[in-house]
């Protein structure tokens, strides 16, 4: 009982002891714990100086357990704060009983489709007729098998994923949008420069229309390809002289 939270149960409620006893016992409670959080209720027992204050969310009352331990309210006294056991209250045992069954109840109509759960509840849902709806399941519920009925929770999970196929489908497509994007933002501007789709189909191979044009620049030369000879020196060539006797 002196965690941070409850393995066992979820508990909003704390016991709060050793509370200095005055006439505004639960308005001094009231007053320093709803710091915390949304309090739901706080019953107090003032001839033995204890509170339990519920809150509304556990989070706020996982909080204010670990501030308000050993601490002081308007006096000098050291509090006691840990988790409250279960009250043996039978309506306040109800009342927790009635609250878990919301808690669940809000949790199914969040799973499942609107439309179903007006269907289960007797109304309308933006103009459709349940007869309507029931006609349509009693025909697509086979899916295709002759003389066969989807249980509830098939065709429920069915419905689902036909609802949260479109968007699961923009999400797929959100980041391919967004890559071209990306690259057509990173490359620099040019002018009269034909696009990059235009560039990839006209090659038809490895090479881009512009890598092909500077090799086709780099063919064409004087003689188209014949070695050219080097020029003659300019001007008569001189003799040297030797100093042999022939030359005599």
């Amino acid at each position: 009982m002196g965690g941070v939270g409850s393995f066992m149960r979820v508990n909003r409620t704390l016991y709060v002891g050793r509370i200095h006893v005055t006439d505004d016992i639960e308005e001094v409670v009231a007053r320093h714990f709803q710091e915390w959080g949304q309090i739901e209720r706080i019953r107090v027992l003032p001839s033995r100086g204890v509170a339990f204050v519920t809150y509304v969310h556990l989070a706020n009352s996982e909080f204010a357990k670990e501030a308000m331990a050993h601490q002081s309210l308007d006096h000098n006294e050291t509090l006691n704060v840990r988790w409250a056991t279960v009250d043996p209250n039978p309506v306040a045992q109800k009342r927790e009983a009635a609250r878990i069954e919301e808690q669940a109840a809000e949790a199914i109509r969040r799973a499942l489709p609107a439309s179903y759960v007006a269907e289960l509840e007797g109304r309308k849902y933006d103009g459709h007729d349940p007869e309507e709806e029931r006609k349509r399941r009693k025909i697509e519920g086979s899916f295709g098998l002759k003389g066969y009925e989807a249980p509830d929770d098939v065709w429920y999970a069915a419905e689902k994923a036909r609802l949260e196929a479109p968007e699961e489908q923009k999400r797929l497509e959100a980041p391919d949008q967004a890559e071209d994007e990306d690259e057509d933002d990173g490359a620099p501007l040019q002018l009269g420069a034909p696009p990059k789709h235009e560039e990839k189909q006209e090659g038809g191979g490895i090479f881009g229309s512009s890598t092909l044009a500077a090799l086709k620049g780099f063919k064409a030369g004087p003689g188209d390809g014949e070695a050219k000879a080097p020029d003659k020196p300019a001007g008569p060539l001189v003799g040297y002289g030797s100093d042999s006797e022939d030359d005599d």
